[in-house]
């Protein structure tokens, strides 16, 4: 009778265990696609401007002579530049852009001071090319020649005025290259001084060479739609 018992409750235990089991693999599947789902890529934008052109801005001050003394003011430039556009650290430039300044007496010799008579008045469109004189691994620095064309109002006359100009200037920069599902990064990101000397035609009453310095920074191509 023993025998029997023990038979029965042996079979009864074999007859549960294969729903146990089954039951163990349901909650092994069901943790098998919770981390499929949990290992999808999952994308961040980066901190920053999403849109970029490789450029090259100078802001800056400027100083000249004229018949009603000494002039100064500012002046900034806007243009796209191959080395802000290279992925890699290069010995050569090249860019197109706009500039634009404006000056006025420094002193009140001048009977109507304050007047817009006593300005003066630029701006156009340049053309510039620069070579490398020394580079490290971070740092450059630069000779450049520039051309420019522009629309001048000194003194309250208008004229059309041609110019050209020479720089030194010394950068620091990082460059790189970063594709990805998001987005492209491409080019050079800068910061530096720089020392120019101008022949401008700003009009007779004004001389032609002026003298500025400033600041100079770089932007590489961004693009994350």
């Amino acid at each position: 009778m023993r025998i029997v018992l023990s038979l029965a409750l042996a079979a009864t235990a074999v007859a549960l265990d294969p729903p146990a089991a089954v039951a163990e693999v349901q909650v092994g599947a069901e943790v098998r696609v919770q981390g499929q789902v949990n290992t999808q890529p999952r994308y961040r934008r980066r901190p920053g401007p999403r849109y970029m052109l490789p450029l090259k801005v100078d802001l800056g001050v400027l100083g000249a002579g004229s018949d009603r003394g000494g002039l100064a003011g500012a002046e900034l430039a806007i243009g796209i530049h191959w080395a802000s556009l290279s992925p890699q650290p290069t010995n050569f430039d090249i860019g197109v852009g706009v500039f634009g300044g404006g000056m006025a007496p420094i002193n009140g010799d001048t009977g109507a001071r304050g007047s817009a008579d006593d300005d003066v008045v630029f701006g156009g469109a340049y053309l510039e090319v620069g070579q490398t004189l020394s580079r490290g691994s971070f740092w450059r620095t630069w000779a450049a020649g520039r051309g420019e064309y522009m629309s001048v109002d000194a003194f309250d006359r208008s004229q059309i005025g041609l110019g050209a100009a020479a720089r030194l200037s010394a950068e620091l920069y990082l460059s790189g290259v970063g594709i990805e599902p998001r987005g492209l990064f491409l080019g050079t990101y800068a910061i530096g001084l720089y020392v120019e000397g101008g022949a401008r035609d700003l009009g007779d009453a004004v001389s032609l060479v002026q003298l500025s310095g400033g600041l100079t920074f770089r932007t590489p191509l961004v693009w994350m739609p």
